[in-house]
């Protein structure tokens, strides 16, 4: 994830995207863990005078970036900056937490899908996991990105989503 980040932004897109968004920052990073995704890696910048993100795609050796687009956010939420040097974790230790977690608290529901995003969060600065289940299920775990510890989990079937909680 470090490389990822230093060769975005020693690019070119990365540097005129700077030039043009001085004010922008780090503030998540996004991986789809599955065969078909397994080189590419998302990385957002949240621009807080325009309230836009726009992300830069790496995938291999080319880097894309995508146009702005508005925050999903709620009006409280404050969007804060990645403080990287208290990353102590990396994507893959934090998504085996998160897979012994599965295991032991919610054999029945293996997943088939599994996305992680770093990204600093009310509760701190988390690798946000989320398994979409065999049964019809979301797993979210969150996993502290400097100490490795599970700070939350939860388990939704995909039918509650949309429904007033």
């Amino acid at each position: 994830m470090f490389n990822q980040i230093k060769t975005l932004e020693s690019s070119k897109e990365f540097k005129d995207f700077k030039t043009k968004n001085k004010e922008a920052f780090l503030t998540h990073v996004f991986y789809m863990l599955d065969e078909a995704n397994k080189n590419c890696v998302q990385i957002g910048y949240y621009n807080p005078k325009k309230d836009k993100i726009t992300t830069f795609i790496i995938e291999g050796g080319c880097i894309t970036k995508t146009l702005e687009a508005e925050v999903f956010k709620d009006e409280k939420t404050v969007m804060k900056a990645l403080d990287l040097p208290k990353v102590k974790l990396e994507v893959d230790t934090a998504v085996k937490t998160a897979e012994k977690l599965q295991k032991d608290k919610y054999p029945s529901d293996s997943p088939i899908k599994k996305i992680a995003i770093l990204q600093h969060l009310p509760i701190g600065q988390v690798w946000n996991i989320t398994f979409v289940t065999a049964t019809f299920k979301t797993l979210n775990i969150k996993v502290d990105s400097q100490f490795g510890k599970v700070v939350s989990d939860k388990l939704i079937s995909i039918a509650e989503f949309g429904k007033p909680a």
